[in-house]
């Protein structure tokens, strides 16, 4: 039964969190005593931790199975002992009684469900933790799905808001995850997403935007939306049905090519994210549907995500830097972008870039087109939690919904070339600031200024010598450490910056039809810094 009451509700949560921080704590002073051998006891800490705030969520429902969803998908906060435990809850929430839904119904539509419709299902279609969906017939014979909040739902939001607000406090004070996320911006973030999510008025907008954004592209549709059975709390839309996305089996015995089904998907995805900035967010298999001639059905948009004009050209630098193999524009446009934390030593990781970049010189370009987004997330899971990188909070959605694409594309289509679908938004991304003239420009303009630096530099060097100002400073620690760290982000970081940069910028260039010399300005890059 779920708690409406204010201190049962703050009680069980603190209570939770309470009990986490005091294992932590009771760990960390084990440690000190027995030495790392302990260390192997702390996935199963992680693990039972996990599986009692998943039962503890399905309790008290709410923002609780909120909190786990969004967690499930921060592999740069949480272990993966948490994210395998926490991912179950998206498929564990209980409904509410169809009298209830019907109760709010007539709230929101002032008057009976009776009077509205010729007939509304007793039996949901779907339970989330904000909302349920019926399946009803209109008066006037059309068939629509009807999204009805749970009742009570924004109290026990405020509630849970304002305990996690206290839970966030004991993090900071009695823990030291701060430096590696940002709780506070993690906290604003979301309580802005969720009181959103709250308004079904947003939901019909984001709809209508998103509408608005395909409307000459016939591969991709909405749900018709009836403003007039939509109000804050309700939302009534045209019914769809469709083929299971991630069925091969079924689309291919209704004529239907995966691999059709597979490039209009992410085709669609690079539009939203690359062109319109405004995607939709919550793309798993239950708000896809294949119709019959292919074309995909998008639903339920209380979830979208938007890319800022400033984060565009931040993207821009970064491919400019991969393509034109500058470790600090790359380094500096990921530090931009927010995927580097404040506590990263960023002469190291310039170093380590440039590195990477070398290595990139002699890949050929084929070889991007081959790569298995879904195996390089489970890459970079781990180095993600270990190292100085971090996904920000305003791309946690996009980089969830990246990771549910990949899975379903790599299952309608093993072998897609991502390079190929790539190719034709690279010149609307980038325009014509990366041609290969401009490149070489680049190059040879900061290779110029390098040597009419150096002896300026050279005789201020000397200079200092002479006067004994030159003082030569050599701490091992930060040495060692720092070769660590490349030997591991060297092997690594390849995949983040292949990923976010390489694909695109290396489509822009092959479709000028440059690639041979794109391929040898490559080597000579890679032989001017040795002459």
């Amino acid at each position: 039964m779920v708690s409406h009451s204010k201190i049962r509700r703050t009680g069980a949560v603190l209570k939770l969190f309470a009990g986490f921080f005091t294992e932590i704590a009771w760990y960390n002073f084990l440690r000190k005593i027995i030495g790392p051998k302990i260390e192997s006891r702390l996935p199963q800490l992680y693990r039972n931790q996990a599986i009692r705030f998943r039962e503890t969520a399905l309790v008290l429902q709410g923002l609780m199975i909120k909190v786990g969803q969004f967690f499930s998908t921060r592999i740069d906060v949480l272990p993966v002992e948490y994210i395998s435990e926490l991912t179950l809850l998206q498929d564990q929430v209980p409904p509410v009684s169809s009298s209830q839904i019907k109760e709010v119904v007539r709230r929101e539509l002032a008057s009976n469900v009776e009077d509205l419709f010729a007939d509304f299902d007793d039996h949901h279609i779907a339970a989330a933790s904000f909302g349920q969906v019926h399946r009803a017939v209109l008066l006037s014979g059309e068939v629509v799905a009807v999204k009805v909040l749970r009742p009570g739902i924004e109290k026990i939001i405020e509630i849970d808001l304002t305990a996690f607000r206290t839970v966030i406090w004991m993090l900071k004070m009695f823990t030291k995850w701060e430096k590696y996320a940002d709780f506070d911006a993690i906290y604003a973030e979301f309580s802005a997403t969720i009181r959103e999510e709250l308004d079904y008025r947003q939901e019909l907008s984001h709809l209508e935007q998103f509408r608005a954004n395909f409307q000459d592209d016939p591969m991709v549709s909405v749900p018709a939306v009836y403003p007039e059975y939509s109000r804050q709390r309700v939302l009534t839309l045209e019914f769809v049905s469709g083929y299971k996305v991630t069925d091969r089996a079924e689309l291919l015995a209704a004529g239907i090519n995966p691999k059709n089904v597979a490039g209009t998907l992410v085709d669609s995805y690079l539009k939203q994210a690359l062109i319109d900035g405004f995607y939709h967010a919550d793309p798993h298999p239950g708000n896809l549907f294949v119709r019959p001639d292919g074309g995909i059905i998008f639903i339920d948009f209380g979830m979208v995500g938007r890319i800022t004009e400033h984060n565009k050209k931040a993207v821009r630098k970064l491919i400019s830097g991969v393509i034109g193999s500058n470790a600090e524009d790359v380094s500096r446009a990921l530090q931009d972008l927010g995927f580097i934390k404040p506590t990263a030593n960023l002469l190291s990781l310039q170093k380590a870039i440039g590195l990477l970049l070398i290595g990139l010189q002699d890949m050929q370009l084929e070889e991007i087109g081959k790569l298995k987004i879904d195996g390089l997330l489970e890459e970079l899971r781990e180095f993600i939690y270990s190292q100085p990188f971090q996904i920000p909070v305003h791309y946690t959605f996009l980089g969830r919904a990246v990771g549910t694409l990949s899975g379903i594309a790599t299952g309608l289509d093993p072998n897609m070339n991502i390079l190929e679908v790539i190719k034709p938004y690279a010149k609307q991304v980038l325009g014509q600031d990366f041609s290969p003239l401009q490149l070489a420009w680049q190059k040879t303009k900061k290779i110029a200024l390098s040597g009419v630096e150096i002896p300026t530099l050279l005789e201020q060097t000397l200079r200092d010598f002479r006067s004994g100002d030159v003082q030569v400073k050599v701490e091992m620690g930060p040495v060692l450490r720092q070769l660590r760290f490349q030997e591991t982000l060297a092997n690594r970081i390849v995949w983040t910056i292949l990923l976010a940069g390489t694909g695109i910028g290396a489509a822009v260039v092959w479709s000028s039809g440059q690639k041979t010399w794109l391929f040898h300005y490559y080597i000579l890059w890679g032989y001017l810094p040795c002459c």
